[in-house]
């Protein structure tokens, strides 16, 4: 009987060990073997992700070596939130999102953006009718499902914020009325980085308010190529498809579909502690200052050295809303039904980096926001 107890609680024991073993390397386990052999989705997701994958296929058919800002344009529609694309003119930003709103069916609206533009030119106006003796509502370009706003930096301060206004609230109010956005209600914005007269840089507050900021880049070689045949060679096959829009998709499924991510797609815990620490770093994030030099009344000190912050600002619980949204549309193009830290890394520069702000002494030491969110994301361990 001894030797029974003896053995039975060396088994226990032997089982406890492994138990804690195994609940030790359990996150390690479940990356493993679900980027091995993922677990297959539901029926609903699988159909969401074969949408996803025909709507890219079909944007890639008229925008030629943008895959990553056609990726993006997705993400951020699914997730529900706004983007900021930004690099020179030329680079087909306003033709990549017309033909994204084609080939989702809805209806897109575009503003150019003015120093003389007014909060009434974007939203709209009551117009007075002398015949009736009424005051008739008459609606602007941003009752639409798609708006690109394009050189958002050039218009004043009080245009930036009735758009943005609009963008939080789906709402805006045209004099003692209040009107809802159509649903979905999108904003694309560009800006030229490169221009900086007559220009009104948004401020931090109304940056955050863009769940990406995009940076657009030149195409290789081969697709500018692929690029100007396709330009050089436009078919009547071409024109017609432009102009019948393709196979419109439903307004109501692409709004349930949006909803069904955002709660079908799983994210685990360890997904959750990735982005605080993330979000953690860029609060506190500092450098070394190595051998300053100062002169002072004939003196000279050396070797002066101390720890400056980096940032000047970090990224707002916002950005982890954020990363949260996208990453799940990510997980879903990727064809899984839950979220991977590689979703959080390879969404975090498009945003984090318009929602950290650089210190004046780290600029002056040749850093900027994508170096240092490069920084964060080596830094911080991958749980």
């Amino acid at each position: 009987m001894g030797l029974f107890f003896a053995k039975k609680i060396k088994i226990h024991t032997l089982y406890e060990k492994i138990e804690r073993i195994f609940r030790f390397f359990n996150p390690l386990f479940l990356i493993y073997f679900s980027s091995v052999s993922p677990t297959p989705m539901n029926p609903a997701l699988t159909h969401i992700h074969d949408t996803l994958q025909s709507i890219k296929n079909e944007i890639k058919e008229e925008i030629i070596g943008q895959d990553a800002l056609i990726d993006r344009l997705i993400i951020t529609f699914f997730a529900g939130g706004h983007a900021l694309l930004e690099w020179v003119p030329g680079l087909g930003k306003t033709r990549t999102i017309r033909t994204f709103a084609r080939v989702l069916g809805l209806d897109t609206g575009r503003v150019s953006f003015t120093p003389d533009l007014l909060p009434s030119d974007l939203t709209g106006n009551e117009i007075y009718r002398q015949q009736k003796w009424e005051f008739t509502l008459r609606k602007w370009p941003i009752f639409t499902h798609i708006l690109l706003a394009d050189e958002i930096n050039r218009t004043p301060p009080k245009v930036q914020s009735a758009l943005l206004e609009a963008m939080e609230e789906k709402k805006v109010t045209i004099g003692e009325k209040t009107l809802e956005l159509p649903s979905p209600f999108i904003v694309f914005a560009t800006q030229n980085p490169l221009e900086h007269e007559w220009t009104y840089p948004l401020p931090e507050a109304q940056l955050d308010r863009f769940l990406m900021r995009i940076i657009i880049s030149h195409p290789s070689i081969t697709d500018e190529k692929n690029i100007l045949k396709q330009e050089c060679l436009i078919t009547k096959k071409t024109v017609e498809k432009s102009e019948e829009g393709g196979e419109k998709k439903k307004k109501e499924d692409l709004l349930e579909m949006i909803d069904y991510i955002a709660k079908t797609v799983r994210v685990d815990e360890h997904i959750y502690t990735y982005i605080t620490d993330i979000l953690s770093a860029t609060r506190k994030i500092t450098e070394s200052v190595i051998e300053k030099e100062f002169e002072w009344i004939q003196s000279r000190v050396t070797f002066w050295n101390t720890k400056i912050p980096l940032l000047s600002y970090g990224a707002s619980t916002r950005a982890g809303i954020a990363m949260i949204r996208a990453g799940r549309v990510r997980a879903v193009m990727a064809g899984r039904d839950y979220m991977l830290p590689e979703d959080v890394k390879l969404l975090a520069h498009d945003i984090l980096d318009h929602r950290i702000g650089l210190s004046y002494e780290a600029a002056s030491e040749g850093y900027t926001t994508f170096s240092i969110t490069e920084k964060i994301l080596d830094t911080i361990q991958i749980p």
